[in-house]
């Protein structure tokens, strides 16, 4: 892959996820289908995204999480 196509995939991948609100679910199957950035990116990324806790994964499936989860709203 060029470095202009994996720049261009890495751009997709990030927009893919900034558009997911709590709730979405992904896969790194989808992840690859929709941008473009190879599968082991997509694990990296996504298994990163679950140690930070805005993610949870259930399977295959990756659910993004709120990032308000568990804080108090005065």
């Amino acid at each position: 892959m060029s470095t202009t196509a994996n720049a261009k995939a890495w751009a997709r991948f990030e927009a893919m996820l900034d558009a997911m609100h709590a709730g979405d679910l992904t896969t790194v199957r989808e992840a690859v289908d929709k941008t473009g950035i190879g599968v082991e990116s997509a694990e990296l990324v996504l298994d990163a995204l679950v140690r930070a806790d805005l993610f949870e994964q259930h399977g295959d499936q990756f659910l993004r999480l709120s990032v308000f989860r568990g804080a108090e709203v005065h």
